[in-house]
């Protein structure tokens, strides 16, 4: 089965990241594909630059969920107007056009979203 998530809050606003993140790991445990779009605030997740003391790293979970397997794309306009550029972004993470969105709802099995 392929999974995918689609991130729209901030990584340190809420827990959103990081239930996708125990979620992911689970998923690919199981076997199954998982795939992870960020979209608005989310994007933020991927800037390698974000060095949190003393809390959780989510861009370092990011990059744990990539070298599992896990594909971690980001929304470029949403990227554009934070600007997060490429040179930013964690190991193997993309930003992306809308064409990837689509893609996640027509290619997987279930899309789940997490949003305020």
């Amino acid at each position: 089965m392929k999974i995918g998530f689609m991130v729209r809050t901030a990584p340190y606003t809420s827990q959103d990241i990081d239930t996708v993140y125990e979620l992911s790991k689970a998923a690919v445990n199981l076997g199954h594909e998982v795939e992870i779009f960020l979209y608005d605030d989310a994007v933020i997740a991927m800037n390698k630059n974000i060095k949190p003391p003393k809390e959780r790293n989510i861009p370092e979970r990011l990059s744990e969920l990539i070298d599992m397997g896990v594909t971690v794309s980001g929304a470029a306009l949403s990227s554009k107007f934070r600007g997060l550029r490429k040179s930013d972004l964690i190991e193997n993470a993309r930003i992306t056009g809308a064409s990837t969105f689509n893609r996640l709802f027509e290619n997987c099995d279930r899309v789940i979203t997490f949003s305020l």
